[in-house]
């Protein structure tokens, strides 16, 4: 009850949000439909661009729906969607991923799998807490009246709180799985995973059980550099559809 209850004051929270952005910020109808070409250009937000001025230039948008964390949503989603929505291509949503392990309140608050909330890091609440993780993200979308119906990504970086005994390692995979799960039940969404090599490897121990899962690669430092990222077969084992370079702090990604 306590987990349902959370969810519906963040959504609560977003829809306030939405409404001192004023009625126009959100912009369910989209200019284009469709994934961006091959070495189309795009950009990319999140929490660090809230209160500051949307990047401009680039054909696509991929915008955050959490606050750097899973389960809180994040504060300027609408407008960041009505930025993304102005572009040429449709948006692109990512969620913030982790494994907070049993100590985080939203552990063992339900999920298609069944969970031992004892142990720090149980696989199945690990799985559930990536799906449920998952819905959040999809509910605050829905929230502000946009389309879930686009690409997904989940970022799985170490910022976040990750297990990394192998108990942990195990679980950390366990939360990538639900969460992709999740995403994958609607027919119109492709689900891929955001992260860098290094990354990975810290986190999933280099697991190659993603090997069909789309990649957007980070951790390039020019455009060219992440041109060259753009891999039949990239970090996770899976194909790259974006690669991403950051320059004077803002985040561009190219297309594969």
């Amino acid at each position: 009850m306590f987990a349902v209850l959370s969810v519906i004051g963040r959504l609560v929270g977003v829809v306030v949000l939405a409404a001192t952005l004023g009625s126009g910020s959100a912009t369910p109808a989209l200019r284009a439909a469709g994934n961006p070409p091959r070495g189309a250009v795009g950009r990319d937000v999140g929490a660090h661009s809230c209160g500051s001025t949307m990047p401009g230039g680039g054909s696509f948008g991929v915008i955050a729906t959490t606050d750097g964390r899973p389960y809180f949503s994040s504060p300027c989603l609408s407008a960041e969607y009505a930025w993304a929505s102005a572009l040429p291509y449709r948006p692109e949503y990512y969620v913030n991923l982790a494994d907070p392990g049993h100590q985080s309140t939203h552990w063992a608050q339900g999920g298609p799998r069944a969970c031992e909330p004892t142990p720090k890091y149980d696989v199945g609440c690990a799985y559930d807490y990536g799906y449920e993780a998952a819905a959040a993200a999809w509910g605050y979308v829905a929230v502000i009246g946009a389309s879930g119906n686009t690409r997904w990504w989940l970022d799985v970086e170490t910022d976040n709180t990750w297990g990394y005994s192998s108990a942990g390692i195990a679980a950390n995979r366990a939360v990538i799985h639900g969460a992709l799960t999740y995403l994958r039940r609607h027919r119109h969404v492709t689900a891929g995973i955001y992260t860098e090599t290094m990354w990975w490897d810290y986190i999933t121990g280099g697991s190659s059980s993603f090997s069909h899962i789309p990649v957007w690669g980070g951790g390039a430092n020019s455009k060219a550099h992440a041109t060259e990222n753009c891999r039949s077969h990239s970090i996770t084992g899976g194909p790259a559809l974006l690669a991403q370079w950051i320059r004077q702090g803002v985040d561009h990604d190219v297309a594969c």
